[in-house]
């Protein structure tokens, strides 16, 4: 006999395998092979297909050959835009490491098209987002008002707490989506987007960790909170089930997993 539920969204993918009252909205994906790992489903069709199965309409994702070399990743992740412009948005990779490539692309964005922010895995390239060679990718995010995916983890000393701080001070109007949520320095993270308007916990990898869903929600932050996945790394279902399980209301649970994300990418997929 199934538990007694007092959730109509738990309820409901138990029933039916899947949300089907609303649309799950994935903030945080990839996209293409990755060496050292094998995905049996990186490509934009089988990815679209994986997001049918678990009731996701949209996903943002940066290309993996994008976080190695814009060049070569950036103009993959336009093809898959536009293959799925229904379905897909792209963060667009950029490194400090490679200033001048990083200016041209910023340059270039206005025109590209399904782009709805950018993406900087700063920890891996030991480069800071405090650098002077971020500052045009910072600049633009803050005059258009666009959102920047952000690697996060607790310690780290190039996109950790303390400078998500100062780049959330100096640049109000640029959306910081703190991915895996500053991951094991959970209060930190949290003080953060309690704190500043434009910082955001996003829950790829936390969703795992126990209790984080619901401390997030106790502290009074369920409209910065965004659904995410890692896609192709994880199953989006995990994901979903964490956060629908999570001991939240089922109006925190539909912000979670579709509106803070719908209103923070609302120009690109109204």
């Amino acid at each position: 006999m199934r538990p007694r539920l007092h959730s109509d969204i738990a309820a409901e993918i138990l029933d039916l395998g899947r949300l089907e009252s609303f649309k799950v909205i994935d903030a945080h994906g990839h996209m293409g092979r990755f060496s050292g790992i094998y995905f049996p489903k990186p490509e934009a069709p089988a990815v679209v297909d994986t997001m049918d199965r678990c009731g996701v309409e949209w996903l943002v994702f940066a290309h993996h050959d994008a976080m190695q070399n814009p060049d070569l990743g950036n103009p993959r992740a336009q093809q898959a835009v536009d293959a799925f412009p229904r379905r897909l948005l792209a963060y667009c990779a950029l490194s400090p490491n490679y200033p001048d490539t990083l200016n041209q692309w910023v340059a270039r964005f206005p025109a590209l098209r399904g782009f709805a922010g950018y993406k900087l895995l700063a920890a891996y390239y030991k480069a800071p987002i405090t650098l002077p060679a971020c500052e045009p990718l910072w600049r633009h995010a803050h005059e258009a008002q666009l959102p920047v995916l952000l690697h996060t983890w607790g310690g780290d000393t190039c996109a950790g707490c303390r400078q998500v701080d100062e780049i959330a001070t100096r640049y109000p109007q640029a959306r910081i989506l703190m991915g895996h949520s500053q991951f094991g320095d959970w209060d930190n993270a949290i003080e953060l987007a309690r704190r500043h308007p434009n910082v955001y916990c996003e829950l790829c990898a936390a969703y795992s960790a126990n209790g984080v869903i619901k401390k997030m929600v106790d502290a009074g932050i369920e409209d910065k909170v965004l659904y995410g996945t890692d896609i192709p790394w994880f199953d989006p279902m995990h994901g979903i089930g964490c956060v629908i399980f999570a001991d939240i209301t089922d109006t925190a649970r539909r912000k979670i997993l579709r509106d803070n994300a719908a209103r923070i990418f609302q120009r690109w997929i109204a």
